[in-house]
């Protein structure tokens, strides 16, 4: 896996430990990080070219090759997160990234975030995201009339880490939303237990 920050304008450090003025001006540019997972070895650039003109073919191929790639970053940002000891270093996804590309190239040019061939894949459909209606359950959160009850944010970060194959840490989370329904059972505990029920179908 090799990370490249790109060479962009950055917005200005100030040492000053004050607050100051500001003005509501364009937001200044900011870093844009690349990252490049690297396969297996090929033989030869036709070799490297029918491989991708093959993955593209096949939408299930594609899916896993970038599904692999999405792991392997996660367990680095995973590592960093437990290294670093912020909690707020999380996770990516193919949604959120500003451009996927699938290709292949040598040694030198994977190395400097380069490649022979290439092609760029669709931007990513958001998935259950785009079904949220901001004017019904948001809005009834941030108005305080509801809440999100402990053991969906349970269910939801085991779901992720089922994804990324942690099973360990998706069943002490699942055993933790469990534990959360028991004691606050809330208005939604016949739903939730479906859900860990189906988490738990998964991992067998």
């Amino acid at each position: 896996m090799i990370v490249q920050e790109l060479e962009v304008p950055r917005p200005k450090r100030r040492s000053r430990r004050r607050a100051r003025p500001v003005t509501p001006d364009e937001p200044g540019q900011v870093p844009v990080t690349r990252v490049t997972v690297t396969g297996v070895p090929l033989a030869d650039p036709s070799s490297g070219s029918d491989w991708l003109k093959e993955t593209l073919r096949s939408r299930e191929r594609g899916a896993r090759e970038l599904r692999d790639a999405t792991r392997i970053i996660n367990r680095a940002l995973n590592a960093v997160r437990a290294e670093a000891r912020d909690p707020l270093v999380q996770e990516i996804g193919a949604t959120k990234a500003l451009a996927i590309r699938l290709g292949h190239g040598t040694g030198d040019e994977l190395a400097e975030g380069r490649w022979s061939e290439a092609s760029q894949l669709p931007h990513q459909p958001r998935g259950r995201l785009d079904d949220v209606d901001p004017q019904s359950r948001v809005a009834a959160v941030l108005a305080g009339r509801d809440d999100v009850h402990p053991a969906e944010t349970l269910i939801q970060r085991a779901r992720l880490d089922v994804q990324q194959g942690r099973d360990a840490e998706a069943r002490y989370g699942l055993q933790a939303a469990r534990a959360a329904l028991r004691e606050e059972p809330g208005p939604r505990r016949d739903r939730l237990l479906e859900e860990l029920a189906a988490i738990e179908e998964r991992l067998g």
